[in-house]
């Protein structure tokens, strides 16, 4: 978790939604969706994942000044074959939050 913001617990994050092929992969197996459900839990902590340094520190930043949170969080060996990680991007705006794959951006 981010020093920078660690002591605050959540931020504006709007509705949330999930790419069709997120969506899916939630559908046809529980143990991936509890494992999204967990992640966008550590993206609204401001746990931004397994972000570089740099996405990181933009990520402190945004939270601060109200730009775009992006997080990033590699999938289980074992998990769910098709992908190795999820991001979870906050607009700027705050209205939304969406879990997708890499793939889907």
């Amino acid at each position: 978790m981010s020093t920078v913001v660690a002591s605050f617990r959540r931020f504006d994050y709007g509705s949330i939604f999930m790419s069709s092929t997120v969506f899916s992969a939630t559908c046809e197996h529980v143990p991936f969706a509890e494992f999204v459900h967990s992640c966008v839990e550590r993206h609204l902590a401001c746990d931004w994942g397994d972000c570089c340094s740099d996405d990181v520190a933009l990520n402190d930043a945004a939270f601060f000044d109200g730009g775009r949170l992006f997080s990033v969080y590699l999938i289980p060996a074992g998990l769910f074959a098709l992908e190795s990680k999820i991001c979870i991007i906050t607009e700027s705006s705050r209205e939304y939050t969406t879990v997708i794959f890499p793939s889907d951006y």
